[in-house]
């Protein structure tokens, strides 16, 4: 949310103008801005960057909004994208939301926050398969994707590999990630006995401690950065 309610709706009409499905995905676990000790180390300061104003509008955005929006737009699908409890997804399906999509801002917005895969399995349990349930956060492999679509999930966000292949190789390096990607799955299935991901169930999972420790991966970890924070 970077604006009032105009805003949105200047956005819901050019979109429509313009031919798109009428399909709006809401960020609702980033309404106050979260302290980023990456951004602190490399002297960026994203809320400087904004308008004060945009900052307000973010911070004071709950329920109510959504239902003024889906009242003034009704053709409109939203989806939540920022679902952390089963509550929350409750609230989602009473108030009509069309898909729910687990995430905690990979980590790096509340400190100490559950990880998505963590949440899931509440979340899945309220769902009950009337919309789809979308997650991200840390899926690298084609065995994290299994995982999840074996535990509830609907489909699996990988926002982060697509960073990674651009910047190794522009487009041909998203399009190798891709092939790479499936092929895991693939064979990740092949070798479980499965010829299917929907013959995929949570029998398929188990729990395990962390098989590494934190790294240059992790949400809040610096890295070697030598930099003096301020």
């Amino acid at each position: 949310m970077r604006g009032d309610d105009r805003f949105v709706d200047d956005i819901y009409e050019r979109s429509q103008k313009a031919g798109f499905v009428p399909q709006f995905c809401f960020t609702v676990d980033l309404a106050y801005y979260s302290r980023r000790e990456r951004d602190v180390v490399k002297r960026f300061n994203r809320i400087a960057n904004r308008r004060q104003e945009e900052h307000d509008v973010q911070a004071g955005f709950d329920w109510a909004v959504i239902e003024r929006y889906a009242k003034r737009h009704p053709k409109a699908e939203i989806i939540i994208k920022g679902i952390q409890t089963g509550e929350d997804a409750q609230i989602a399906l009473d108030s009509g939301i069309k898909g729910i999509y687990v995430t905690n801002h990979g980590g790096r917005a509340l400190d100490h926050a559950r990880g998505a895969m963590d949440i899931l399995p509440e979340v899945v349990d309220v769902v009950k398969g009337r919309v789809p349930i979308i997650i991200d956060g840390g899926f690298y492999r084609g065995t994290d994707v299994l995982k999840a679509i074996a535990m509830g999930a609907t489909a699996v966000g990988i926002g982060r590999l697509y960073c990674y292949a651009l910047a190794a190789a522009g487009a041909p390096g998203i399009v190798r990630m891709l092939e790479l990607l499936e092929d895991e799955i693939r064979r990740d299935l092949g070798l479980m006995g499965l010829d299917s991901m929907k013959k995929l169930d949570k029998s398929y999972v188990c729990a395990m401690p962390p098989v590494g420790s934190a790294n240059v991966f992790s949400a809040y970890n610096l890295g070697d950065v030598r930099h003096e924070p301020y």
